[in-house]
């Protein structure tokens, strides 16, 4: 398990370097990388910088999931790896928009690329009854990410920074690596790629009933999310009427149960595994989704004073909010255990890359639903602000219904669907 040591670490690295944008585009801007007007200079890098670069490297997921699988998981997660660091030191040494916009790129396509391999990998080298833990580290990781770039951004120049980060990914692709291939070779686990893979094999492992189920349920679980995390500043300062700190304050606060809730849902699924109870990691997330889903409901409907910033006020939905994101991560890190037990071990990495498609698909199309619905209600129903704000973060959190019936069917799908290890 020392592996999942190095492994979190790279992922905490290269999830700081991609938080890290939204802290430095500005003053990349004023020195002139970025082109633009004041007023228009987000979208065009928006555009080159983020969007673009996503959609080239969604393309390229599902051919690095098959790589993965047939020529080996370690050696993309070293390609990857290699890639996102490379990407990342030519950010900070960047003159042009061109190459800019290149540098991304190749961040993203290493990002997107290393996903499929890494969870593969998880599942090869972990055993079923702590493979909740061993998926908690790498979504952990994934939040920590966030408040570290912020902090990487605000601290060093954007030079600087990427330029650090893109040594320390290279740095700790290598010790990850090393550390994997360790973990196969003392599991006596076959790190290599696969002689006898086949997309008659994969369509099959895509197809089944229970991977179908998964895949459903990550575009839904994915959308809440994407509208969340984007809009959550905006939300508070529309609905309550705080300030943008406060806002951010609050947030700070509920990425922290985030955390918890991925490490709590993964350790106590695991519990539930050994103790015999082949259904322990669908009750932990059937139960989270359902008490999340009504907490979450209770914070952005919460009949806040508007514009009243007292801690006796803030507190009551302030801690509605930590609760609600903490019960409902608890499903996260079982999604994935529960992929990687009903997809055969030489398909896993093929499979996890749709899987992140479609995740990377339900963040993009969450914060587009809910903008459209809170304009929808202004503009055509004459709602107010604060309450078509609420409204439409509410409809959007009653997406998470989708996902709690999959819970509910993989009772019964889950148990037959499950595949030998070896």
């Amino acid at each position: 398990m020392r592996h999942l040591v190095f492994l979190a670490l790279l992922v905490l690295a290269y999830f700081t370097a991609n938080y890290m944008y939204a802290a430095v585009v500005k003053p990349m801007w004023r020195e002139g990388v970025i082109p633009g007007r004041e007023f228009e200079y987000e979208a065009i890098a928006g555009l080159y910088l983020v969007t673009i670069p996503s959609i080239v490297a969604i393309a390229l997921s599902v051919p690095m999931g098959v790589v993965a699988d047939k020529v080996g998981k370690v050696k993309t997660i070293l390609f990857s790896g290699l890639l996102m660091g490379v990407g990342l030191l030519m950010v900070g040494a960047s003159t042009s928009f061109l190459l800019l916009s290149v540098a991304f790129t190749l961040f993203a396509v290493g990002m997107q690329g290393v996903y499929p391999a890494l969870m593969g990998s998880i599942a090869d080298t972990v055993p079923v009854s702590k493979r909740g833990l061993g998926y908690a580290a790498y979504y952990a990781s994934t939040v920590v990410g966030y408040p570290l770039g912020l902090v990487t951004g605000l601290l060093l120049s954007w030079r600087l920074g990427y330029t650090f980060l893109g040594a320390l990914v290279i740095a700790l692709t290598l010790a990850a690596v090393a550390a994997l291939s360790r973990a196969y070779r003392g599991l006596r686990v076959e790190a290599g790629g696969v002689s006898e893979y086949r997309f008659s094999g994969v369509l099959k492992s895509i197809t089944s009933p229970a991977v179908v189920a998964l895949l459903v349920l990550i575009f839904f679980w994915g959308m809440p999310w994407g509208a969340i995390t984007r809009y959550a500043v905006n939300f508070l300062e529309d609905a309550w009427g705080v300030s943008r700190e406060v806002a951010t304050a609050i947030l700070t606060l509920a990425s922290v149960s985030i955390i918890v809730g991925h490490v709590a849902g993964g350790v106590l699924a695991d519990r539930r595994v050994r103790a015999g109870d082949v259904l322990g990691r669908v009750k932990v997330s059937l139960l989270g989704v359902a008490v999340g889903i009504a907490v979450m409901l209770s914070f952005v409907l919460y009949p806040y004073p508007y514009g009243d910033e007292s801690l006796a006020s803030l507190l009551p939905p302030a801690a509605l909010a930590l609760l609600g994101m903490m019960f409902t991560t608890l499903s996260y890190p079982n999604i994935s255990s529960v992929l990687s037990e009903v997809v055969r071990r030489e398909y896993r990495a093929t499979v996890f890359a749709v899987f992140n498609i479609l995740n990377s698909l339900g963040w993009g199309v969450g914060p587009t639903l809910y903008g459209a619905l809170k304009a929808f209600l202004v503009e055509s129903l004459g709602y107010s602000i604060p309450w078509a704000s609420k409204v439409s973060i509410a409809t959007v959190v009653l997406l998470w219904l989708v996902p709690l019936a999959v819970w509910v069917l993989m009772l019964g799908l889950y148990p037959k669907s499950r595949v030998e290890e070896g």
